[in-house]
């Protein structure tokens, strides 16, 4: 059996240097969750690191995209709508 939970969790107008801080702690926070994860796994479990590594570069690149958006909007006087659902689906273990 599998349940599906939609959560809001950023909803609202922001000017885009309130967009931007809010948007960059969220991917701060993934980007040091997966560093914690490279090191943790690499050091102590010797695991594979590679997905990590590529979400670490994946979510660096968001950063560039995001900073290209403040800016231009930021030059612009623009307001910013962000909307961020979170999707949690509580699988059974097999």
């Amino acid at each position: 059996m599998k349940t599906k939970h939609n959560l809001k969790l950023i909803e609202g107008k922001f000017i885009p240097s309130e967009a931007a801080k809010v948007l960059s702690g969220l991917i701060s926070y993934k980007i040091n969750y997966h560093q914690m994860e490279l090191f943790s796994n690499e050091e102590r479990f010797g695991k594979d690191i590679s997905n990590s590594k590529k979400r670490i570069e994946e979510l660096k690149a968001v950063t560039g995209s995001l900073k290209k958006i403040i800016d231009f909007t930021s030059d612009k006087g623009q307001i910013l709508q962000l909307n961020c659902a979170v999707e949690i689906i509580i699988l059974d273990r097999k």
